[in-house]
């Protein structure tokens, strides 16, 4: 357990620590819900630099942030929100997205991922977003009820494309995103 964790605005140098974190929370969290093939493609040098390129695209544009969480000088999380990726979402007036947000498992269950999120809330509500959504396995029972505790409601259910086959997805919303992060402030 951590006694005190720090939450920060995420650097190009922090890609390798962040993706040694998502590779971890894949294999610890969605094992025995993604195929096992899928698992085993996500690799560190990978996501190195696809948070890489995630992280310089969001400072140069300005459109949202990554996040990470350091516990003990080492980063045990980290989350992301930016603008909505899905056509139909923003439509509806969801026009951000909180598009990750993942732990090293021995770090869940002591407030990181509620400050991480709530820090991509408040993000977005400073970038003039007004909606936000979540994706999250159906079937993740745990990620389902971390987001109705933040009052999110399903917005959106989908089958994932041919790369997840069969793997289902539902989308929480949070219409008034000023609101949300108001509330979380009191």
């Amino acid at each position: 357990m951590v006694k005190s964790f720090d939450i920060r605005p995420a650097v190009a140098a922090d890609a390798p620590a962040i993706a040694d974190v998502q590779v971890a929370s894949w294999n610890t969290t969605y094992r025995g819900l993604l195929p096992d093939a899928l698992i085993d493609r996500i690799t560190v040098p990978d996501r190195t630099q696809q948070w890489t390129r995630i992280i310089n695209t969001l400072d140069e544009n300005g459109t949202g942030k990554v996040f990470v969480c350091e516990a003990d000088e080492k980063v045990v999380g980290f989350a992301s929100v930016g603008a909505q990726r899905e056509p139909h979402l923003k439509e509806k007036g969801y026009d951000a997205e909180l598009t990750s947000a993942y732990l090293n498992q021995e770090n869940q269950r002591q407030g990181i991922g509620n400050a991480l999120v709530s820090a991509c809330f408040e993000e977005g509500a400073r970038l003039g977003y007004t909606g936000i959504t979540a994706w999250v396995l159906s079937t993740n029972a745990p990620a389902r009820a971390f987001y109705e505790k933040f009052g999110g409601e399903i917005v959106d259910e989908r089958e994932s494309d041919d790369r997840h086959e069969g793997v289902s997805e539902t989308a929480y919303g949070w219409p008034d995103l000023a609101a949300l992060v108001a509330k979380s402030v009191s």
